[in-house]
């Protein structure tokens, strides 16, 4: 194979090339094959193909994809299926729009088989753009075997899992408060509830309640002045100091504490223990019910949940609207009064407010209570208030039938089961999903809708209930025949019968389930377990990893691991990452109604898909990230392009040398001590690489190759190895210099390419299928490095050379003398490390640095240092004696260096000093000595540069600023690399003192055929050296 020449970097381009050899070599395929490895399971949490993906979906789905990629080349098999939600709300909630149905009654009359029907095909109405977006990102996931959990055998799978709840009385019917949608015509599980609060503001009100044979009146306050209709009792709390008080000619009781802050101006006149008023009766506010209870009601209760924190210590209790209610009614023998419907609407029971929606009631029922005097105070208030999470309605709890999950006795179960999961922050687990779990309510599992899992309940009128766990048993137990391919959804399955021991028939319970649940099933659901694929199971159970965003620690992540505690006694899955938020480039949340929502698409056609990714990785996954095209041109943009640039010299040079990295080995070369440091640099990058991926830094996996592309390989080795590319060959064989570059460039752009391979997968594959293709068709198949061999003497000796470098390109720039002009030489002066550093690799020193000598010498004279003590440290911790320590540091500047360099403490005068009480080390220069050289105190000691000038080194220095200009003429004109010029310049004593010397080298760097010299040279271009004008021209 010959390496093909590389133009610039157009990832549109190089991706779209990547992706069509992919699909061509099946490459994608390959990877879901069984390794023979270990297994790493993975699941897939299933997105509703009902609408189009966003760049949300991109983020969570690169997590997914580098982590499996990652496991693959570990050698493990990392099967992917992909998954697809279909059920539940959201679907039913589209179709109606597109439909125009209001209600459940309009979907009735329109017809329910017909509706069911629509929900089918909604559910993949944007299958081609998900699919389309899968494939453009890399996002490798098998879609052609994908589990779809509106399929008869993923339903069948719930129905067994639901069973075997029933079976052992965890799935159970009860009459409770839930959080009912009117809309939806639907009760939601708490932690759908979860999802949809929003922020109110709206008017609260403090009513009066006269007390029965008393002359004062008890007070309320309610954020839900809708639910005062069905008031039957008022909570107060033991051991609270209640008061009565004096407030505009009326004496009321509420809690003392509540009396000051909301009523300053009122007199107290007596004051009482909530013990007090308990059992005393007083006037109902409306009286529609009036002498229609069947039960004692309209008394003082005690209550323990009654807080002093807002309101007035005083709870009113309406059974049928609240949880706490309900429970309190039930205690205390109250009666419920429900005048509102399932549609929310009030009925005729009352007929001031009959057909209007409970919220909306709220300002006719304050000013019916105004109106009477019953009204204390109004004042707005701001609280969470739960809304439908899909259609946004304002929930009502509500008193109703549901089938729950029994999730509350099992909490400490969820809890032991949520430690031995991995978060990813740990946080998550720690805190917001632990405190979720601490709390966890039973499960309402049924639905009043239509498009979902029908519970498989039968219930007959004696009040016997079968729950069916397979559509054999079905069968098995229906009264008429029934198909054995009989679809599982509504309304077919309603239409099936079964016998009832007592003879009569038994009817399905006409609910469908939390569409969560399905999703929550995947772990076995998606294999038909237990009706086949045990192993397979078993094999993957629980999965090693997921990852969706933050927002499931209340959803998708909740219900696998309630489903799996309960029915399998183990956590569905060990370690999850979770995703942040992601913010534009401005750090304002995306949202439509901001208008900056960025269409993933356009980032694929303008950055590409390698640059996206990148992006989402370089920040941790579970942070907020700035996104978008601005913020990428500044971080990983550079680094890609740097990669590109990199790797594009490489390849032209290797073409222009007709080699081919593949024909050769590394091993048959004898490498310079720059080739062993970027090789051993790059083993390192490789190794802590490795260590990030397994804990999922992403982020830090970027920034560890990003700096070894462009700190090391861009802006080091390459600059140290150019002149090496140029070298001549040998009868017709390369110059094993040269060669031992290029098998270094190559062996470095593997790792490179191994280590970016799962995060920028379209990049890697092209380095790798143009330099490195062996055996292995894709960088994607191939295995992790086993074996690095990391040098640390001599990685440890390049940092220090660069620290040098960069200290004596500092004396260069204090001493106005160019880079490419020679120094006699540079003195270094520092530790073990340094010494070492400036043995083992003198050479690079003296060439970057352009001197002729380098002398390492244990004191540079004429310098000394300073040592500037911290007082705001200081101050703190010693007080009045901190003039004393201070002074200590001052006198004792070499200690004090020592310290600060070091970062440990030690004793000075017999004071403790430590590094943080010094605040600088400066380093002073004598006079005298500084007119010979500069000097900078760097992390690689103390560097001195000779800055005497003789006529060598002015010639020299000449020779290269032609050179320079001459490169830089070949360049504008556009030049190939190996084409010949003549070189005119103007004729003058220095230019012609300095050919003497350095006529051929000038030649052999330009590719001069000819340089001639002519006085008064006036065509061309003009270079200015030490302030006089030299004319030069390029003839080509």
């Amino acid at each position: 194979m010959a390496v093909e020449a590389v133009g610039d970097y157009n990832p549109k381009e190089l991706e779209e090339k990547i992706l069509r050899y992919w699909r061509q070599e099946k490459v994608m395929e390959e990877s879901l094959k069984p390794r023979g490895g270990k297994r790493f399971s993975f699941l897939e949490g299933p997105p509703t193909a009902n609408a189009p993906p966003a760049l949300h979906h991109v983020e969570m789905r690169t997590f997914k994809d580098v982590v499996n990629r990652f496991q693959y080349m570990q050698g493990k098999s990392v099967p992917r299926k992909a998954g697809w939600d279909c059920h539940g709300l959201p679907v039913e909630v589209q179709v109606e729009k597109e439909l125009q149905l209001k209600n459940k009654k309009d979907i009735l009359d329109y017809g329910l088989d017909k509706f069911i029907e629509k929900c089918r095909t909604s559910v993949f109405s944007h299958i081609k753009e998900w699919d389309s977006l899968t494939d453009r990102m890399a996002y490798w996931v098998d879609l052609k075997d994908p589990y779809i959990t509106m399929d008869n055998n993923y339903i069948e799978s719930i129905w067994w899992s639901l069973k075997k709840l029933f079976d052992e009385g965890l799935l159970y019917e009860g009459y409770r408060v839930v959080p009912l949608c009117t809309r939806c015509g639907t009760p939601l599980s708490s932690h759908e509830v979860a999802q949809g609060y929003k922020t109110v503001k709206e008017d609260t009100i403090i009513v009066s309640f006269p007390v029965k044979d008393k002359e004062f009146s008890i007070l309320a306050w309610t954020t839900t002045p809708w639910t005062l209709l069905s008031n039957v009792a008022l909570a107060v709390k033991k051991g609270v100091k209640y008061a009565k008080i004096l407030y505009q000619g009326e004496k009321y009781v509420l809690a003392k504490e509540l009396a000051v802050k909301r009523f300053p101006d009122a007199d107290i006149l007596e004051e009482m223990d909530g013990a007090d008023l308990v059992g005393m009766e007083y006037v109902p506010l409306f009286n529609h019910f009036i002498g229609k209870l069947d039960k004692p009601c309209w008394k003082i209760i005690s209550g323990d949940f009654v807080t002093t924190e807002d309101g007035t210590g005083v709870v009113h209790i309406a059974p049928a609207f609240g949880e706490d209610d309900y429970n309190v009614g039930v205690e205390n023998n109250l009666p419920m009064v429900n005048p509102i419907d399932l549609d929310g609407k009030f009925t005729k029971e009352v007929p001031e407010l009959a057909g209007i929606f409970a919220k909306d009631a709220d300002p006719k029922i304050i000013a019916l209570l105004e109106e009477r005097g019953s009204v204390v105070a109004k004042y707005p208030y701001e609280h969470e208030y739960p809304y439908c999470w899909r259609c946004k309605t304002p929930l009502l709890y509500y008193s109703m039938k549901s089938w729950f999950i029994k999730v509350s006795d099992h909490v400490n179960d969820l809890m032991n089961q949520n430690k031995k999961i991995t978060w990813y922050p740990a946080t998550i687990g720690e805190g917001r999903f632990g405190n979720w779990l601490e709390n966890a309510r039973d499960w309402s599992l049924s639905r009043n809708r239509f498009w979902g899992t029908p519970l498989p309940i039968w219930e007959c009128e004696c009040g016997q209930k079968k729950a069916i766990g397979s559509r054999k048993e079905l069968i098995e137990n229906s009264k008429g025949k029934t198909a054995e391919d009989i679809d599982l959804h509504r309304p077919y399955v309603d239409e099936v019968v079964l016998r009832c021991s007592c003879g009569k028939d038994m009817k399905r319970a006409e609910y469908v389930i939390d569409c969560w649940y399905d999703s929550g099933a995947a772990p076995f659901a998606q294999y038909h377990y237990p009706f086949e694929n045990q192993k397979l199971f078993n094999e993957s159970f629980p999965y090693d990893y997921i990852s969706e965003a933050t927002d499931q620690t209340r959803g998708w992540f909740y219900t696998l691991l309630v489903e799996s505690t309960l029915l399998f006694g183990k956590p569905a899955y060990t370690s999850c990452v979770v995703g942040g938020l992601l913010l534009d480039d401005n750090g304002e949340k995306m949202s439509k109604s901001n208008k900056n929502i960025i269409d993933p698409w356009s980032l694929f056609e303008t950055v590409g898909a390698d640059a996206v990714r990148l992006q989402m990785c370089s920040t941790a996954p579970w942070n907020t990230k700035r996104f978008g095209t601005e913020s990428m041109k500044e971080s990983v943009l550079p680094v890609l392009r740097t990669l590109w640039n990199c790797y594009s010299f490489t390849v032209r040079y290797m073409i222009l040398d007709g080699f081919d990295p593949i024909k050769h080995g590394i091993k048959d070369c004898t490498l310079s001590v720059e080739d062993m440091w970027i090789l051993s640099a790059a083993d390192a990058t490789v190794e802590k690489a490795k260590k990030a991926y397994d804990i999922h830094d992403y982020h830090h996996v970027v920034s560890i190759v990003s700096n070894y592309i462009v700190e090391d390989l861009s802006r080091w080795y390459i600059k140290l190895i150019r002149d090496r590319l140029w070298l001549e060959d040998n009868d017709g064989k390369i110059n094993p210099s040269k060669k031992a570059a290029y098998m270094t460039l190559a062996n470095v752009f593997e790792r490179i390419c191994t280590i970016l391979a799962p995060i920028a997968p379209f990049i890697s594959d092209e380095i790798y299928l143009n330099l490195l293709k062996k055996d292995v068709k894709s960088i994607h198949l191939s295995l992790w490095p086993k074996e690095t061999k990391v040098d640390e003497r001599l990685n440890t000796g390049m940092n220090i050379v660069r620290a040098i470098f960069e200290a004596g390109s500092n004396c260069r720039q204090e001493a106005n003398i160019k880079l490419r002009y020679p120094i006699a030489k540079v003195q270094i002066s520092g530790d073990a490390n340094v010494c070492a550093a400036v043995s083992d690799l003198e050479e690079i020193i003296a060439k970057q640095l352009n001197a002729k000598r380098v002398e390492y010498v244990n004191e540079i004279p004429g310098i000394s240092y300073t040592a500037v003590p911290d007082y705001r440290i200081i101050g703190p911790k010693y007080g009045k004696t901190a003039n004393q320590v201070a002074n200590a540091i001052k006198e004792n500047p070499e200690k004090a260096k020592r310290i600060k360099d070091t970062g440990l403490s030690a004793e000075i005068n017999g004071l403790e000093i430590t590094s943080d009480m010094i605040s600088e080390i400066r380093l002073v220069v004598e006079k005298d000595h500084a007119a010979s050289g500069f000097t900078v105190d760097s992390s690689a000691g103390v560097v001195l540069i000779d800055t005497k000038r003789t006529k060598e080194l002015v010639d020299e220095s000449l020779a290269r600023d032609i050179i320079r200009h001459i490169q830089e003429e070949r360049k504008r004109k556009n030049l190939e690399e190996l084409q010949l010029i003549t070189v005119e310049l103007s004729k003058t004593s220095e230019v012609e003192s300095m050919m003497h010397t350095y006529a051929e080298t000038i030649k052999k760097e330009v590719r001069a055929s000819e340089i001639t010299l002519l006085q008064g040279l006036k065509a061309g271009k003009n270079l200015t050296f030490e302030g006089k004008d030299i004319q030069y021209q390029v003839i080509v």
